[in-house]
């Protein structure tokens, strides 16, 4: 299966409500998002995002719940050398959506008094991509290590990179402390 720019998935058999019509609507695929989507949040992909939605009709109107998960691999840097590091990310949701037609072309987040969240949509056919980018993000780690001896960029001014072997002043005990001008303070 190809990756595609979009995450569309058309709920117009979901907004009959004629006798006998269909009460979910599903979808997979796999997204690669356009640069904005990426730039806005932040991101930088590995591959593109692997993704599955499940829409049901609540029994309402046009009351709706999706739900479903988008996984995928982050280039996260180092916290300790900035080397890229290939981050997986698995995320599900589950959100409220409702339909109020004549809105906005895009699917929009908006904050409701009763609820924290609620999606609203407009039109039959809704693109997910943007959301499901954002869900991705969310989850991602705030800090990630390219191993767990990771020596950072510097020590003492030596580029570890350059000389991961070499670890400057091979006696520690030899270094100097900030804190040893106040060992001779008499309290």
């Amino acid at each position: 299966m190809a990756a595609r720019r979009d995450a569309t998935l058309n709920l117009a058999s979901l907004l009959r409500r004629a006798p006998g019509s269909v009460d979910d609507a599903d979808a997979d695929g796999e997204l690669s998002p356009i640069d904005e989507l990426l730039d806005a949040n932040g991101l930088r992909l590995g591959a593109p995002l692997s993704w599955s939605l499940h829409v049901s009709n609540t029994g309402g109107e046009d009351d709706f719940v999706v739900s479903g998960d988008v996984s995928g691999t982050a280039l996260l840097e180092c916290r300790r050398c900035l080397t890229d590091v290939p981050t997986q990310v698995d995320s599900s949701f589950i959100y409220p959506m409702v339909y109020r037609p004549g809105g906005a072309d895009e699917l929009e987040m908006i904050e409701d008094d009763e609820q924290d969240e609620l999606l609203v949509f407009s039109q039959p056919e809704v693109d997910f991509a943007a959301f499901l980018t954002q869900v991705f993000a969310i989850d991602l780690p705030l800090t990630v290590l390219c191993k767990e001896d990771c020596r950072g960029l510097s020590v003492d001014g030596v580029d570890l990179n350059e000389y991961p072997d070499h670890v400057p002043g091979d006696q520690h005990d030899e270094r100097r402390s900030p804190f040893d001008a106040l060992k001779d303070i008499d309290l």
